[in-house]
């Protein structure tokens, strides 16, 4: 077992901390870039929003910004529309129809200058995601469409494939293989360092939806939590099923 200095540094790996106005304002004013993009999206949806999630995920992670035009300018989402825009976004996000593997983000409305800004964080995926069957990857220039550059698409493949061993899926197993004792304790590391930490309102499963700890294996179709979840609050018999070298060289309290 880890002390707690280990978890708490896996813990701040997995899932960053809540937003603050003053580093919306920052990511704003440096502009458009490999990981920020705007979208007006003042009424509704800009349709291309879905190609940025997908660029993000299977790139490096970003930030995107609705309600924020392409110079920067805070042109604010329409007050009557903000849930809408919310419902729709995560609707078809979660619709393996149009967004595939489906995708568990959470979009946050911040106040600034009097005006709606909606900003969603969109994590370094585990698999390669797809909108409505084509695959986006970021650059500079913006969203790129790969699909039918199967260089790009194997190279993406691979670079997924050797940097995630830790997300393998486990389909047979759920989070009551988890002990919620660790799992608890880590949320309460979280809400002491801030507060206001999105974990704190959050039950077990919505935690590690969130931390991208339960997924869908790619080959079964099916959902699971993955080797880090179990690694991070497993039971150590649950650990010992996973991984029968593993050993426990000490206990810290």
């Amino acid at each position: 077992m880890e002390n707690e200095e280990a978890l708490n540094l896996k813990v701040l790996d997995i899932k960053g901390q809540k937003m603050t106005i003053d580093e919306i304002r920052r990511l704003i004013k440096t502009g458009e870039k490999v990981d920020v993009e705007f979208k007006e999206s003042k009424v509704a949806l800009n349709k291309d929003v879905f190609d940025t999630v997908c660029s993000f995920s299977n790139r490096n992670s970003g930030h995107i910004f609705l309600g924020v035009n392409d110079q920067k300018e805070i042109v604010g989402v329409n007050e009557d529309k903000v849930d809408k825009i919310i419902k729709d976004f995560t609707n078809s996000i979660n619709s393996p129809q149009k967004i595939y593997p489906p995708l568990y983000l959470i979009p946050e409305v911040f106040d600034i200058d009097g005006k709606k800004v909606i900003y969603i964080r969109v994590p370094e995926g585990t698999q390669v995601y797809r909108h409505n069957g084509r695959i986006f990857d970021r650059s500079y220039e913006g969203d790129i469409n790969i699909t039918n550059h199967v260089d790009l698409v194997f190279k993406l493949y691979a670079r997924k494939q050797s940097s995630y061993f830790v997300n393998k899926v486990y389909p047979n197993l759920d989070i009551s293989f988890l002990d919620s004792a660790v799992i608890e304790k880590a949320r309460k590391m979280a809400v002491v360092r801030n507060e206001n930490h999105a974990w704190g309102s959050m039950d077990n499963e919505e935690l590690l939806r969130s931390a991208n700890l339960i997924l869908v294996d790619p080959d079964t179709k099916r959902e699971g939590i993955t080797l880090a979840a179990i690694l991070l609050f497993g039971k150590e018999n649950t650990i010992m099923s996973v991984l029968p070298q593993h050993k426990t060289d000490a206990i810290l309290e």
